[in-house]
């Protein structure tokens, strides 16, 4: 399974109102989402997303939320033993992908009518600095694992996770530990909880559903099935790595 129902359109591909709607999404995180660069190629879509999107990220208790999902994805028992690059490789993403769970989650609620959607406030973006430049890698080729990752993970996507990994030479060896983390009983447990997690979350900020655009189901029902995994395998990889990595510099 190669083929995806969506393509992803980059940070430097981009222009108009998608451009404007990533600056607005970089002022907030650190990198754009695969989410909304798979969004882009529909750009109301992808403007409703992110009103939804920013409405929880500038929400109060977004930070409480985050956390709270942050430890849930911990690990059962002990670290896995990372070694220091792909501790270092995975750090942005996990201080980033439990808001992308929250916001997935949501945006997966609202269109699914089990939050009661509102009208959407007006995107009204504001000029201001320019983002700063993207420092996660992403390898957007084919590498040999990525059969594995769709395989595992039942989708045709790969998440940026892996791509920036790939793009970083440490795909291979992080593989095993990515497959005993989201293996067998135990991973799909962890993994359904942390799904349920996410919506219990996301049904506290009922003020921002808005979503209601049906035509975009293929597209999020791969980023609900792909968030609770990446985000136990990014805060298992990140925990504290047994030894050096290859290079002792920081990979993001």
């Amino acid at each position: 399974m190669t083929q995806t129902p969506f393509s992803l359109h980059h940070e430097d591909e981009a222009s108009g109102l998608v451009a404007s709607v990533f600056a607005d999404v970089r002022r907030r995180m650190r990198f754009t989402p695969a989410i909304f660069k798979a969004l882009a190629a529909d750009p109301p879509a992808l403007e409703l997303a992110w009103v939804q999107a920013r409405a929880i990220v500038d929400d109060p208790g977004f930070d409480a939320a985050t956390g709270r999902l942050r430890a849930a994805a911990k690990p059962d028992a002990g670290g896995i033993g990372p070694s220091r690059a792909i501790a270092e490789a995975v750090a942005p993403f996990a201080e980033e992908l439990p808001g992308m769970l929250l916001i997935v989650s949501s945006l997966g609620l609202s269109l699914d009518g089990r939050l009661p959607r509102r009208p959407p406030p007006p995107l009204g973006l504001a000029a201001g600095e320019p983002p700063p430049e993207p420092t996660v890698p992403e390898a957007r080729g084919e590498h040999p694992r990525y059969r594995d990752v769709r395989e595992l993970y039942g989708t045709a996507h790969v998440p940026t996770l892996y791509r920036s990994l790939a793009a970083l030479d440490l795909l291979d060896e992080a593989w095993p530990m990515i497959a005993s983390l989201l293996g067998g009983d135990a991973g799909r447990e962890r993994v359904t909880r942390l799904s349920a997690a996410g919506e219990r979350e996301a049904l506290a900020f009922p003020d921002a559903a808005c979503f209601d655009l049906e035509r975009t189901r293929p597209v999020l029902e791969q980023f609900r099935i792909a968030l609770p995994r990446n985000l136990v395998v990014a805060v298992a990889l990140s925990g504290g790595p047994a030894s050096p990595g290859p290079s002792g510099s920081p990979s993001a």
